[in-house]
């Protein structure tokens, strides 16, 4: 008996052994904010890792942790999965590891209870941190003397990102996504190549082989030479060659990736973030509304777009479900939409409310507007309202949604942009995608990706389920990773889009499929996909186009149904 009293007062002595003792921080770290250099966040449900670095979200940790009691659980079982896991270092070197749960943590091995819940304020410091990550970068090289060729992927588990390096030959067309590359020319003959580069991780090692195909269009031949790259040395992986009609099935083995050292970046947050945005069409005449095409109205009655009433009205409604701006069509300077367009934004100030405009790229017979002519449209949209207290910025440039982008050529915008930029008049672009793989290309000059109708990926309403959840993830990781291949490494804005439904039948020639609203369940499938994606913004389609009947304005027929579930899901959302 006296053996274990010495043994407990020994133990209690060391506090390790009293299930009652309470701690404070500084009995586990004896320094301050100041002496760490940085802070690594574990998430352990989805397995990202952020840095902090900065001092004042460094001094908020240590803020929040100071404040804590700590008191040690009895039961010292070992424990499953956890919400994040901080490690503190100093230089590089490890200071403390804590592992957290909403109420409880544990620090060297041993678990104790919180009098408070940490969850929240942790996932803001790790929401407002840069992800930190480890990967390999691949390099592809493909060249062929056919009329076209293209090599693709199946199983891009293992891809992050990709971007197009350069292009040989004078191809007539040539891209990236993130399952293929493919390069062509008018006919065959001549020597073509494009080269891209993949962005390549493994959570654990890379077990299972790339299964890739390599096809050709005509006669001619074809090779394919994948690298690891590091900084400016190259090892060759592998060399296909392929000469035949018949395409060609290879397997591409990864696992000596995993003797070689991987690379590490950083991807910041896009600021401001989160928003939600509508789409907002202000080109209504009230006389224009009785029309056989409507199969119901705005419950306020018809009205004209350039009343200051009926703006003000939109946007508080707009706030009230917890919308941030509008997306406002725009047809060019001197237009009935660039007139209402100054109203909104100046009421649009009064209110807090936010605005940026959806460029109309297409023109007549739905054709892409001359380079001259978007030229002397953004310009004079950037001059006039670019500075604007309402308008949309990111990193002090003006924020501009092109409509159909993919109509116009990459090298074309890129002149555009540095046209622009000579004068002054710098500018944030959004590109449209459409399909269910994105092109790539793009993110070499906008600053972001959106998809302005969910019917680019789902025929059905039964597909919004099934589909758009991983559409929406893949190309968020694509847009999200870019950086890490891009020459200049900003961040790169994801927009979800998320709608009601869709049914243009009553506009004549139009045999668009229908998306069924269902009562809202559609609206809530595709808010339900688009929050899966971890997206940076989410876009409205729409706020009121009522021609294609995806507004979610209240109407005669559906009262404010559809404002209800935007605050739910936004609240759920911030």
């Amino acid at each position: 008996m006296k053996n274990i009293l010495l043994l407990c007062a020994l133990v209690v002595l060391t506090g390790a052994c009293d299930s009652g003792a309470t701690k404070r921080f500084s009995d586990f770290y004896t320094g301050d904010a100041s002496t760490i250099t940085r802070i690594a966040m574990l998430n352990g449900i989805n397995g990202e890792t952020h840095a902090i670095r900065d001092a004042k979200p460094i001094a908020a940790f240590f803020d929040l942790v100071t404040a804590l009691s700590f008191t040690r659980q009895a039961n010292q079982s070992p424990r499953g999965g956890y919400l994040y896991r901080v490690d503190l270092y100093q230089g590089e070197d490890p200071a403390l590891q804590l592992t957290f749960n909403s109420r409880a943590v544990a620090i060297d091995g041993t678990y104790y209870d919180l009098d408070a819940d940490v969850r929240a304020r942790l996932d803001a410091l790790y929401r407002d941190a840069p992800e930190r990550i480890t990967y390999h970068r691949l390099r592809f090289e493909l060249t062929t003397t056919a009329q076209g060729a293209r090599v693709t992927t199946q199983d891009t588990s293992y891809f992050l990102t990709a971007r197009a390096l350069n292009v040989a030959g004078n191809p007539l067309k040539w891209g990236v996504d993130l399952p293929s590359v493919w390069v062509a020319q008018v006919a065959p003959g001549n020597r073509i190549a494009v080269t891209a580069d993949y962005a390549v991780t493994s959570r654990g090692r890379f077990v299972t082989p790339l299964s890739l195909r390599l096809e050709q269009t005509s006669e001619g031949a074809s090779a394919l030479r994948v690298w690891n790259v590091i900084g400016n040395e190259t090892e060759l992986i592998r060399e296909i060659r392929h000469d035949g009609a018949t395409p060609l099935d290879f397997a591409l083995d990864l696992s000596m990736l995993d003797q070689r050292a991987r690379l590490t970046g950083e991807i910041a947050m896009v600021e401001p973030r989160p928003m939600l945005w509508a789409y907002y069409y202000p080109w209504y005449v009230a006389n224009e509304w009785d029309t056989a095409i409507l199969r119901d109205r705005p419950r306020g009655g018809y009205y004209t777009s350039g009343d200051r009433a009926v703006l003000a009205r939109h946007i508080e409604q707009a706030q009230s479900a917890g919308i941030d701006g509008f997306i406002s069509s725009w047809w060019g300077p001197g237009s009935y939409t660039d007139e209402n367009l100054a109203r909104l934004l100046d009421l649009a100030r009064e209110k807090n409310f936010a605005v940026m405009i959806n460029f109309e790229l297409l023109g007549n017979a739905s054709q892409p507007r001359s380079e001259s002519e978007i030229f002397q449209w953004l310009r004079y949209a950037i001059s006039r309202y670019g500075k604007h207290p309402a308008y949309a910025r990111v990193g002090g440039k003006p924020v501009f949604v092109i409509w159909a982008s993919y109509q116009v050529s990459e090298t074309t915008w890129a002149k555009l942009l540095a046209r622009l930029k000579a004068e002054g008049l710098d500018a944030l672009l959004l590109a449209e995608f459409a399909g269910t793989w994105a092109k790539l290309n793009a993110l070499d000059v906008f600053g972001g990706m959106y998809q302005y109708n969910i019917l680019n990926v789902v025929q059905r309403n039964d597909q919004v389920t099934a589909r758009l959840p991983r559409v929406n993830e893949r190309t968020r990781f694509a847009v999200h990773y870019f950086p890490l291949l891009a020459d200049a490494p900003a961040p790169k804005i994801w927009a979800a889009t998320v709608q009601p439904g869709y049914d243009d039948h009553l506009i004549p020639g139009r045999t668009t499929p229908i998306l069924d609203r269902q009562d809202g369940a559609l609206y809530r499938a595709a808010w339900d996909a688009a929050l899966a994606s971890n997206p940076d913004w989410i876009f409205i389609t729409t706020w009121n186009e009522w021609w294609e009947h995806t507004y979610i304005e209240p109407s005669q027929n559906l009262g404010d149904l559809y404002l209800q579930i935007t605050r739910e899901y936004a609240q759920r959302w911030k």
